[in-house]
């Protein structure tokens, strides 16, 4: 599908100012929205929704399908009398710049309780209904996902597959046993869950109101200690106890000989085929009512995945093994409709085969600047190279700001980079958004790190770094009226 010329603005949820410690779904996020507006971006590109996992990495979690309740409002759960005001965590002594998910964590999690306890003692008919529906329309992963997080409660977060064999097994006895032990834990992830997905409707609804579009993210692969592998074993490439029979990764580069082994259990296609890919068509149908547009992470495993036996240490005796492509994609279309989706799909080694499922179902692909002024001759994510139906970004979420990407080049490199861009190296940030925003692309978004200047202290993930990742907050007061007029010039300038 292809998509209109725009432009937007990338910042996960948890990046918003607020005084609860992260971002969340109250009204700082529709002042975000008014800004977004005020500038002429009509895009709102975020991170994944979805429970955050180890190292509190979005990318990480726990369900393809759940929503992550620390970003429910504590705010709006006064408003609608779910809790009092003095329940209200106290805000000193939380950082307004990052965010420290272990103190996050443990307030949310008091404050969920209380909402639940007060709901169920003195709940209208109304509110007890709206849940009671939202738990049977969910129950395809809801039931699942809840008596997961008990288990992992239960068990101090050991992973699944260390789990007792019934549990780990699934067998059913022994399921239906342990979920009459933990029904009221149970009962407290479905709450959770029932807040999230409420509060995520009217803000969506709000943004939307602001002529503001939300684009949503789908990593393509999911975590091992999952609701989804525990409960979906089949679906996936494990042994008879729960292990994984090939790792997932990448080749070294050419002429390389470090790739990367990332982990993550690989998908059990022929598995998958034989019920129309029903898991990834309740996936896409889940986010695509949650937002207005998907990136697809690393798009490629659609087309192909490199498959690391697990005994390996490194990645280098991998091979590649062909997924679904555009059959899995016909099937959805024919299900869902057209298709909102762009695809972040930058694996050299299927590159031609994965642009060709791209351009059969118009799909925008993601071009990167940072990429494209790195080399010595215009390729792939060069300006002069990109097309009109593609997403060009000044860098994603692993990437440096575009400030803290400048510093770290070399001064032959710096020299050709402004040169190419006419601008000081003070103003290299804003020569970078200015490139994106007069590109032929049609879809044009940076981070808002680059607006504002920021340097590498503002980044937001460094990959293969498990600590301090994912906390970086803007405040109240760096949006300014003078910064909306420069970005609306530049929208305006760009025939966006």
């Amino acid at each position: 599908m292809k998509l209109p010329r725009n432009a937007g603005i990338l910042l996960h949820i948890t990046s918003l100012p607020g005084p609860y410690g992260i971002g969340d779904l109250g009204e700082e996020g529709r002042r975000f929205a008014d800004f977004l507006d005020s500038a002429g971006l009509k895009l709102w590109q975020i991170l994944p929704l979805n429970p955050t996992g180890v190292g509190n990495c979005p990318y990480s979690s726990s369900s393809a399908f759940a929503g992550n309740p620390l970003l429910v409002s504590p705010k709006d759960l006064v408003k609608e009398g779910l809790i009092k005001a003095g329940n209200l965590p106290r805000a000193s002594g939380l950082s307004s710049k990052r965010v420290d998910f272990s103190r996050v964590i443990r307030s949310r999690r008091r404050i969920l309780d209380q909402a639940r306890r007060n709901f169920k003692q003195d709940s209208d008919f109304g509110l007890r209904k709206e849940f009671d529906l939202f738990c049977r329309r969910n129950i395809f992963w809801l039931d699942d996902y809840a008596l997961f997080v008990a288990l992992k409660g239960r068990y101090k977060g050991v992973p699944w597959f260390k789990w007792p064999i019934p549990l780990a097994v699934r067998e059913e006895t022994a399921l239906k046993a342990v979920a009459r032990e933990l029904e009221e834990e149970i009962e407290v992830v479905k709450f959770s869950q029932f807040l999230f997905f409420r509060q995520w409707a009217d803000f969506r609804n709000d943004v939307n109101l602001r002529g503001v579009k939300i684009v949503g993210d789908i990593p393509f692969f999911v975590n091992q200690d999952s609701a989804d592998v525990w409960a979906g074993r089949r679906l996936f490439l494990l042994d008879k106890r729960g292990r994984r029979t090939a790792l997932s990764g990448v080749p070294p580069p050419k002429g390389g000989k470090v790739g990367q082994v990332w982990g993550n259990p690989l998908y059990n296609w022929k598995e998958m085929e034989k019920d129309g890919y029903e898991w990834w068509i309740a996936r896409f149908k889940l986010v695509l009512s949650l937002v207005d547009i998907v990136r697809i992470d690393h798009f490629s495993g659609f087309y192909a995945c490199w498959h690391i036996p697990p005994s390996t240490p490194s990645s280098t005796k991998g091979e590649w093994v062909k997924g679904p492509g555009a059959k899995l994609f016909r099937r959805i279309r024919r299900e869902l409709g057209k298709l909102p989706i762009i695809a972040e799909a930058l694996e050299p080694d299927v590159q031609k085969p994965v642009d060709r499922i791209m351009r059969e179902f118009k799909i925008p692909g993601v071009r990167e600047l940072q990429f494209g002024l790195e080399g010595s001759k215009p390729g792939y994510h060069h300006p002069d190279k990109i097309p009109v139906n593609c997403a060009y970004y000044t860098g994603l979420h692993d990437n440096d700001t575009s400030l803290g990407w400048y510093r770290k080049l070399n001064p032959k490199r710096k020299r050709r980079v402004l040169k190419y861009l006419g601008v000081k190296a003070r103003d290299v940030s804003h020569g970078m958004v200015r490139e994106v925003f007069n590109s032929m692309a049609d879809t044009a978004i940076v981070p808002l790190q680059d607006p504002l200047g920021l340097g590498s202290p503002a980044r937001m993930n460094i990959p293969g770094r498990a600590r301090g990742q994912w906390e970086w907050r803007f405040e109240e007061e760096d949006l300014t009226d003078t910064l909306a007029g420069e970005l609306a010039s530049l929208v305006t300038g760009s025939g966006r």
